[in-house]
């Protein structure tokens, strides 16, 4: 039997405060706080999760830009 996918629930709270009305600044300095608490990969994921979930088009486009910030300041390897 294949194992089902479940989509994790959405928590608010879980990106410490993150919100799309902030700065760039103010969300990417937030963002480096969690990442410090949290992890990196909890912390895209929650993004990732947030931009695949919402319909809001700006939030899509703010989570998106925040990830592509994030992948490059902590793994620049990989662009």
């Amino acid at each position: 039997m294949a194992l089902k996918r479940k989509w994790a629930k959405m928590v608010s709270g879980h990106l410490y405060g993150w919100s799309k009305n902030l700065s760039a600044t103010k969300r990417r300095g937030i963002l480096e706080k969690a990442i410090k608490k949290s992890s990196y990969a909890t912390i895209v994921r929650r993004l990732n999760q947030l931009r695949n979930v919402t319909k809001d088009q700006s939030t899509k486009k703010v989570a998106q830009s925040d990830m592509i910030y994030l992948k490059k300041k902590y793994r620049p390897d990989t662009n």
